[in-house]
């Protein structure tokens, strides 16, 4: 009889708790449906940004004064008249621009402002693309998104065979000039490259010349990931030779110093147009992303110079810093590669040789293959 009494109870018991259950889904069912006081549903968090009445158009472009942008988003500037660029900040945000410049740096990342930083009535002028990227960093609407290492590709190359037509660059002993040696290398270079997958372009495909700061520039304008200017080296010491890789620095050693001076001298055929402005632009668009860019320059130059080694033949004279005008102003890694000495009658006569000029362009393709696949592979150095 008792036993007969517990079962009773433990039934009923397990009934009213599985009543219980069922009362609790019924309920969170409802307030899921329609929503209630303790627990809301989620609303759309809208970023904040710029009201239409603070902005105005440049042509086809939409722009929003410094005073006004920075008043909104709180910041502080200073603006460096003389290099002329320009520095926002704000708790734990910083934002490097330069007048004239389409690039700009967000806590040490490289963004692209897709329209330049420019003087407008009197003021600075900032492309509202910029007010764009600031809301989505200051307020997301979710979390953001790590990049995946798809994200960091490197699909073009421009490849720019130094000198040219009015320019011939140095000439060597037996009369071969040095813009129909690199033009040679470079087009040899272009097809390795295509062979390997990439969108190459060359600044110049011919015999004429064209302007240092529109080599880099056209560079930009194609927003290359990589810029290599090919060249051929001359010294009054006839007896030296090999190969040699630069990246942009103001460190230089004497024979630095001295090829800066005659790779730089093709600014005598600029004709006028390029003024003392231009120049101040170039050196300061290069600034704003110096500190990335080097860095990755050195890599590349590594990487050209291991495949270089596997020649017996041929000296490697090692990678330096040189304050090359054409490598200025790039937004890109940048290298000047020195192919060999055309003063030099030995390597003169080698870089008068097909075969020669083909195995060069191959090992320096295989550089920047063997780069790319590091790059990709380690999600843009972590760029």
């Amino acid at each position: 009889m008792r036993n007969s009494k517990f079962r009773n109870e433990s039934f009923a018991a397990k009934k009213s708790f599985k009543f219980g259950i069922s009362i609790l889904i019924f309920t969170f069912s409802i307030l899921n449906l329609y929503g209630c006081a303790t627990y809301p549903r989620r609303a759309e968090v809208k970023k904040p940004i710029l009201p239409a009445d603070k902005t105005f158009r440049i042509g086809k472009t939409d722009y929003v004064y410094l005073k006004d942008f920075c008043r909104f988003y709180d910041f502080v500037w200073d603006w460096d008249i003389l290099g002329k660029k320009l520095v926002l900040y704000r708790n734990g945000f910083k934002i490097n621009l330069a007048l004239g410049s389409t690039v700009g740096l967000i806590n040490e990342k490289r963004i692209d402002l897709k329209n330049k930083v420019q003087i407008y009535n009197n003021e600075i002028a900032l492309p509202f693309g910029l007010a764009e990227e600031v809301s989505k960093i200051l307020f997301p609407s979710l979390p953001a998104k790590l990049p995946t290492p798809s994200v960091y590709k490197i699909k073009c190359v421009v490849i720019d065979p130094g000198h040219g037509g009015k320019d011939p660059g140095a000439v060597g002993p037996a009369g071969l000039k040095e813009k129909e040696v690199v033009l040679d290398i470079a087009k040899r270079l272009k097809k390795y490259l295509e062979k390997m997958g990439l969108e190459v372009v060359l600044t110049r495909k011919e015999d004429k010349f064209v302007s240092l700061w529109r080599r880099v520039h056209l560079a930009n304008t194609k927003k290359a990931d990589l810029f290599i200017s090919i060249h051929a080296n001359s010294s009054r010491y006839r007896e030296a030779r090999g190969f040699e890789i630069y990246y942009l620095s103001d460190r230089m050693d004497d024979s630095s110093k001295a090829l800066v001076q005659i790779e730089n001298a093709a600014l005598e055929f600029e004709e006028g147009f390029l003024s003392t402005e231009n120049t101040a632009l170039a050196a300061t668009l290069w600034d704003i992303v110096q500190t990335q860019n080097r860095a990755q320059a050195m890599r590349l130059a590594n990487h050209i110079a291991s495949n270089v080694e596997s020649f017996d033949w041929l000296d490697n004279r090692g990678i330096k810093g040189a304050n090359f005008y054409v490598l200025k102003g790039a937004n890109m890694p940048a290298l000047l590669v020195e192919t060999g000495f055309i003063s030099n009658r030995i390597e003169s006569r080698l870089l008068a040789d097909p075969y020669y000029s083909q195995r060069i362009a191959e090992a320096i393709g295989k550089g920047i293959i063997s780069y790319k696949e590091e790059y990709e592979r380690t999600d843009g150095f972590s760029r």
